[in-house]
């Protein structure tokens, strides 16, 4: 993770990583092609969506993410249905300690 935060510290650099590269890179985590292309294409959407009220919009983000996004960066948890159990616990603690 810090070797690719290194090499793209942002998103402009990481939408502009070349993909055999990345590939190398991520090899060992599996699926390193797939992978490499998708951490590209989303580093892309990040910049050219207007997703910041929609993250699910951008490529690669499902519905983890997106209720994690949700919950932590936009505060909006009322509004968050999660399926994940550590993101159903962390709610149902927010909904029993949040006026």
């Amino acid at each position: 993770m810090w070797k690719f935060f290194k090499l793209y510290p942002t998103p402009e650099k990481a939408s502009k990583a070349n993909p055999d590269k990345l590939q190398k890179m991520i090899q060992p985590l599996g699926l390193s092609k797939r992978r490499s292309r998708a951490l590209i294409k989303m580093s892309n959407d990040y910049l050219m969506k207007d997703w910041r009220d929609k993250p699910e919009s951008l490529y690669g983000i499902g519905k983890y993410a997106s209720d994690a996004y949700r919950i932590f960066c936009m505060g909006d948890w009322r509004n968050v249905d999660p399926k994940d159990g550590a993101l159903v616990s962390y709610h149902d603690f927010l909904k029993s300690t949040v006026p």
